[in-house]
């Protein structure tokens, strides 16, 4: 279900709003709601990079003896927003456990691509509320894309108060604060930012396996494209800056592993937000060629973003996989306008053709 049509359900129900109760009120102190509206804002705010991440003395050891279970939906940003999360549960000191019958705490990490992965959600959260009854001190929480959106946090207020908390994709690095508030708080303990947040480094994370890595090099998206949520879910595009990502994998080179796929809703868009100095993807790529490691690639591409600059870099072969992921959308450029992408039939072609002729 796309934005245009959580519109319209909410339009069609809007003569049963007045039945509805209003839960904002009893959660003044731990209540944070979503807004679409704001999230759909793009402003000049700074965004701050923070590199000081850690965990203040009132955390040590705040998970021991407990154990954590993340349920992870959607894309490999999730997944990577996982591993970070599962370093700072690990940090406080929890154990993972491969069991929702063993664990404290249980985060479904959500996606709000298709309807289907919703569903999914909501009937695991159902699956859930028994084992809650059994075990009154488990923890349950959502976050990821589905937090962002206002309907679903109230649907989740309304119908599933057995959460005991909901937060957003902007501010994963207050997790730590976000649990202790759960733990003490009676009621569900709801704080998702509308508006993006600053860049965090040096977060913890426990990576899945030793060979691959993924590695986010910015974040959000402001293309809008009539049928994506993605904008509204994960905010402005932010680029890291690239001495961070460079530190970044050249420790995951040092560590062994062979393989990095840089992550970003639209890495093509990659530093296009910088104001001091004129740096895009072409030029990280052309760096990341002199780091010893195996492979290097990419995703998601975006048409519109894809210049010439990067296409002569990937040219230069080495370290730089020869697999481009180029989403096409639609063959039509009538079409192609209505779903707002901003690029036309002939465009692709003649970009794919490019490609080509740079990588035989």
């Amino acid at each position: 279900m796309n934005e245009q049509q959580r519109l319209a359900s909410r339009q069609a129900n809007s003569s049963t709003k007045k039945e509805e109760k209003d839960y904002s009120k009893y959660f003044e102190s731990v209540y944070q709601p979503p807004s679409l509206k704001d999230a759909k804002k793009r402003g000049k705010e700074e965004v701050k990079i923070e590199r000081d991440f850690g965990l203040p003395e009132e955390f040590r050891n705040f998970g021991t003896g407990r154990k954590f279970y993340i349920r992870t939906y959607g894309c490999q940003m999730n997944e990577h927003d996982t591993e970070v999360m599962a370093g700072i549960f690990t940090a406080l000191g929890y154990e993972p456990t491969f069991s929702t019958e063993d664990a404290d705490v249980v985060l479904l990490n959500t996606c709000a691509i298709r309807e289907n992965a919703e569903n999914k959600v909501f009937g695991e959260l159902g699956h859930l509320k028994s084992l809650k009854r059994r075990n009154p001190d488990l923890l349950i929480g959502v976050c990821g894309c589905m937090s962002q959106e206002e309907s679903v946090v109230n649907k989740i207020m309304q119908k599933n108060q057995h959460v005991d908390m909901v937060f957003g994709t902007h501010n994963i690095h207050r997790l730590p604060y976000i649990l202790k508030d759960a733990m003490f708080s009676k009621e569900t303990v709801v704080e998702v930012w509308s508006k993006e947040g600053d860049v965090i480094e040096n977060l913890p994370k426990v990576r899945r396996g030793d060979i691959k890595a993924w590695v986010n090099i910015m974040y959000g998206c402001d293309k809008f494209c009539t049928y994506c949520i993605v904008p509204y879910t994960r905010g402005k595009e932010r680029s890291r800056r690239p001495e961070d990502i460079i530190q970044e994998i050249r420790h995951l080179a040092a560590h062994g592993y062979k393989e990095i796929t840089l992550l970003g809703q639209n890495v093509n868009a990659y530093g296009k937000d910088f104001e001091d100095f004129e740096y895009g993807l072409g030029d990280l790529m052309d760096e990341l060629r002199k780091v010893d490691i195996a492979r290097i690639r990419f995703t998601t591409s975006h048409p519109r973003d894809f210049d010439d600059h990067l296409i002569e870099v990937l040219g230069k072969g080495g370290n730089l996989v020869e697999h481009i992921h180029l989403p096409v959308q639609s063959g039509s450029t009538d079409m192609l306008k209505i779903m707002a992408r901003k690029y036309s039939r002939e465009h692709y072609l003649e970009l794919v053709r490019k490609i080509k002729e740079a990588i035989p």
